[in-house]
This record gives structure tokens, sequence and C-alpha cells, in this order.
């Protein structure tokens, strides 16, 4: 794009957060008329760029929240995919973070792989870093400076000539300070960090071991995810964010360690009791492991929800009941209201809660599942089973405790 139409770019930024911030509605034509697009232009953009950034009306249109996530580079970076624009620094951390979990990812899920967990702990623990590092950065607005190692008030120089930066646990430890990182996160990076310094001295072929750390990891991610979109707004539609479960390996193909048991057992209870500290972290949306088991089962059950990954007919089916489904959405409304009155300060079951829950329901499956009490009663009453996704919307709207 050439400066003048960075400038139309700019201008749109500044006319969308004035709209969201005055709660006011417009048409088309004002927009054109602001940016010097013409209305066609208006229209392509409103087809291709903005479609979740702006709301039809019956008569006109507002603005989401969605605005308050950019910022003036931000913006012309969602404007245009193909054109190379300036960067913040904390942002250039925040891909280098995404790159060094991609490559975690694809590491572990190699089908015949014999150093597995211990590239996974490294390449984790890394992205990891990388990720707290951008936060400190995008809070001490870009200035790179906030993660240089001191010595005595004065930057730590390497040997290369480069200012040497923080390390995990520096980072993590200011973070936690400033109430940015919960404690079941903190918890699952110590294990991570744990994992990763005992990498050398792991034993050989441990599927107890193997398991554990999966488990680890995959929560792992989760957090990783979480906090990445609630930090930096990062889309992960584009990725495959998962690790293969243990059940999908051969018991051979399992052999990554290199160690005698009393290592394995010393490691196994340290990471035992870490995690027995979860009994008290009450966030659904992080925690310090988790479990994931496959199975495939026959069913013939009319609830099932059918999907084929082939073409092929006479392929074997993955099947899901209704109620395995229903685990994506595990509180029903006295559920939900109790964490929310556990969660924040001001929280208060009024108009305004009501009105929240209404505005969720209204967008489908992607906060909410309604479910009959009685499946095969199409009169049956109704019940409304909620995602965790509706706790990251309030925590938009409430103050966390």
């Amino acid at each position: 794009m050439v400066a003048d139409k960075w400038s139309q770019v700019d201008k749109a930024f500044i006319f969308f957060s004035e709209k969201y911030l005055s709660k006011s509605n417009f048409q088309l034509i004002e927009l054109a008329e602001s940016t010097g697009w013409s209305l066609s232009t208006v229209r392509t953009y409103l087809r291709k760029k903005w479609s979740k950034l702006l709301v039809k009306n019956k008569n006109d249109y507002s603005v989401t929240e969605l605005i308050s996530k950019f910022s003036k580079i931000t913006f012309r970076q969602h404007q245009s995919q193909n054109v190379e624009i300036e960067k913040y620094f904390y942002q250039t951390l925040v891909d280098k973070a995404i790159s060094a979990c991609i490559s975690a990812i694809e590491i572990y899920n190699k089908p015949n792989f014999e150093y597995r967990e211990e590239t996974f702990s490294i390449l984790m623990v890394n992205a990891w870093e990388l990720l707290l590092k951008a936060k400190l950065v995008k809070d001490n607005d870009d200035n790179r400076e906030s993660i240089y190692a001191l010595n005595k008030g004065k930057i730590i120089i390497t040997p290369s000539g480069n200012a040497k930066t923080i390390g995990t646990v520096p980072a993590m430890n200011r973070l936690i300070e400033t109430k940015k990182i919960p404690k079941s996160v903190e918890l699952n990076i110590k294990l991570l960090l744990n994992i990763r310094d005992d990498s050398v001295h792991f034993i050989h072929d441990d599927v107890e071991l193997s398991i554990q750390i999966q488990e680890i990891g995959t929560a792992s991610l989760q957090n990783f995810m979480s906090l990445a979109m609630n930090w930096f707004s990062y889309d992960f539609t584009q990725f495959n964010f998962y690790l293969m479960p243990v059940s999908f390996f051969h018991l051979s193909d399992v052999t990554s360690f290199s160690i005698d048991n009393k290592v394995k057992s010393n490691l196994l209870s340290y990471l035992k009791k870490i995690e027995k500290e979860e009994e008290n972290c009450n966030d659904p949306n992080f925690a310090i492991s988790l479990k994931l088991m496959t199975k495939l089962v026959k069913t013939t059950a009319d609830e099932a929800l059918q999907v084929r990954v082939t073409n092929d007919p006479e392929a074997p089916e993955i099947v899901f009941s209704e109620e395995e489904a229903l685990r994506n959405y595990p509180n029903d409304y006295h559920e939900i209201i109790a964490i929310f009155k556990k969660r924040y300060n001001n929280f208060k079951q009024n108009t305004k809660l009501h009105d929240h829950m209404r505005s969720l329901k209204s967008e489908g499956e992607k906060y909410c599942k309604v479910r009959r009490l009685d499946p095969d009663n199409p009169n049956s009453i109704n019940k409304t089973f909620y995602h965790n996704r509706v706790i990251d919307k309030f925590d938009e709207w409430y103050d966390r405790l």
C-alpha cells in the first residue's frame, strides 16, 4: 500500500475507535466520507476484513469490542496480509514464541522419534520464556530494556556484545507479582522447567513417566494458548494445537529416556507432589496437567454425533455421543454463577448479568449448548450448559479478585 492508502486505513481505525467509545451507530456512507474510500471499497472491506469488527443492525452498523484490541500498527496488519509493515518488538517475540511452540508439537507428534519428551520440554520452555518476555515488553510500552538483565543497575553484556535478557523464572516472577499469571500456570511452568532440567537424566523405556509428561504438556499448551489470546488477541485458528495422545503410540515407540530407576522415581514423585497443589487452583481456563483419553467404540445410539474424516464409505467411524460432546460445556447456570461469585469482586446477579448472559446465548454453541433433559422427548424441558469461553468474556466485564 502507498502512503495515502495507509492514511485511509488510519482514518478508518480512528473512525471505528470513536464510534466504539461513543457507542454510536453509523451508515457505510459516513465511513466512506470519513476515510476517502469509495462506497464499493467500503463494502468490499466489510465482507473481507471487517466481518467480526462490525455488526449489522436493522438500518445501520455498530463496532464490536474487537476494535479495542487493536493499535494503529496492528490494525494496519489486520487490514493488509500482503504488505510488509513495522511490527512492535513484543509482536516479534510473540511470533517467535508461537514458532517454538509449534516446533515442540511437531517434534512430539512425530511417529518415530526417540528424544520426544526431552525435545518437547526444551522447546516448550523456550516458547514460554518468549511469551512471558513479550508480555513484559508490551506492558512497558514496547521497551525492550524492560527484559534486560542487570547487575548493580547496569545492563549485563554477553561475550558476543549483546545485552543479556532475563530468563524464564525471573520473567514469570515479575508477572506473578502483578497477578498476570494464575497459580496453576505458575506450577505447570515450574514442572516443565524441572522436566527440562532433568532431560539428560531420563529413564529408558518408561511409559508411566511418558504419560505424566504428556499430561503436563497438554495442560501447558492450553495455558499457553489462553494467555496468548488474552494478552495479545492471537488467532490460533490456523494451527492444530494438540499433542498426539500416548494411546496412539506403540509401547515400543516410547524409548526417549536414559537413566536409572532412582532418578525416575524422584522425578515422578516431584511431579505428583506439585500436581496436588492444584486442588486450590479453581480457574477452569488453566491447568497443571490434563489427561487425554482416546478410545474407539461402536455405537448405534441416535444421539451419537458421527464424524468420518475420509471419503471412503467403508472406513471406520469415530463417534461422539451427546454426553461426550457436552464435556466441552461443563457448567450449568448455577455452577457458572458460583464460579463468578468466587472470581469477581464486583459481581452481582442483576439486570446487567442477565443482559450479558442473553448476549452470549444469542451467539449459539460458541458459548453455550442447550440440551433436552429427556433427549427422546421433543417436549422435554431444556437445560443450558456453558463453555469456559463464557468466563473469558466475563473477565472483560468484571474485576478479578
